[in-house]
């Protein structure tokens, strides 16, 4: 079930949002769930780029084949090979949300509310990723596929030792990736504890992720992993704009018989509110299916 509410700019009087920051420095309250954040690590260990000023960035797919590449005798002629480029569009998509406050909490809070704010949503960013990346979910005009969309979930073991359950698991995993490349390791948190505790040496990069449901785990070959991100999130001041104070975003008109007016509106010129908007682009793309494998439902 989806819920929708009207939202309210931080003032120095709203004891839940904001209010005690404006008279006396408190305990810092931020979150650390952007810790358990894995796809930062995940994408910059595979084939990264920045859009720049494209709109798309096309990435050639995984097709090796050991007949691609021979011995060739002394003077001989070298053979011409073709190679397959089909594969993922990294099209431009945005991760993007607003905060308002008045100015009195923005100019008198303690610690600063924008700084506060800032980390937050940076944090919140790092999860939201998390989640749209290790999804199944399709793409679409506004986001892109889940990594996990059309992957056949792996069988877990059925051990009754976990430390038995886990090596099995593991080694179907990471088997399953291996024809394109090395395996990193993202999981849910007592999931990436128990491989961290359990591994006699640390043979793989093992990531946590708070964004994945208990027993969840993940082998990805970076190699086969495209992605294309801001370099840091864009974060933009505004005292002069009309918002729409509503956590699900809607035009603030809309053209019909009679004209549709949202509501609640706010002009942050009128009420000497300050807005703080960050906007963070990304996209990604497999470039074979065989570069990721998962498992749910993990017993150690």
């Amino acid at each position: 079930m989806l819920l929708k509410a009207a939202t309210s700019p931080a003032t120095t009087s709203s004891s839940t949002w904001a209010g005690s920051l404006a008279s006396a420095a408190v305990a810092d309250f931020i979150s650390v769930m952007g810790g358990a954040s894995a796809a930062a690590t995940v994408f910059g260990s595979g084939h990264q780029f920045t859009f720049d000023h494209t709109n798309g960035i096309a990435m050639p797919g995984v097709v090796a084949d050991a007949n691609i590449a021979g011995f060739v005798g002394e003077a001989a002629p070298i053979p011409v090979k073709g190679l397959s480029f089909d594969g993922p569009r990294l099209e431009r998509r945005k991760f993007a949300t607003i905060v308002p406050f008045t100015r009195e909490i923005f100019e008198h809070s303690t610690p600063n509310i924008e700084a506060i704010v800032r980390t937050v949503l940076t944090e919140s960013l790092g999860l939201a990723t998390d989640a749209a990346l290790f999804s199944d979910s399709a793409g679409s005009a506004i986001r892109p596929p889940g990594l996990l969309l059309g992957i056949a979930p792996l069988t877990p073991s059925t051990a009754t030792n976990p430390q038995d359950a886990m090596v099995a698991d593991i080694t179907v995993l990471v088997s399953a990736v291996a024809p394109i490349g090395e395996a990193v390791l993202v999981a849910a948190t007592d999931q990436a504890v128990a491989l961290r505790l359990r591994q006699h040496r640390e043979t793989y990069t093992v990531l946590p992720s708070a964004a994945l449901a208990a027993g969840t785990v993940i082998a990805i070959a970076p190699n086969g992993l495209a992605s294309a991100i801001d370099a840091v999130p864009r974060f933009e001041l505004a005292s002069e704009a009309t918002l729409v104070m509503d956590d699900a975003a809607g035009p603030i008109s809309t053209v019909g018989t009679p004209n549709v007016v949202a509501a609640p509106a706010r002009s942050l010129f009128q009420s000497d509110t300050i807005a703080l908007r960050v906007i963070l682009q990304v996209s990604w793309g497999l470039r074979s299916p065989l570069a990721i494998s998962f498992l749910t439902g993990a017993s150690w």
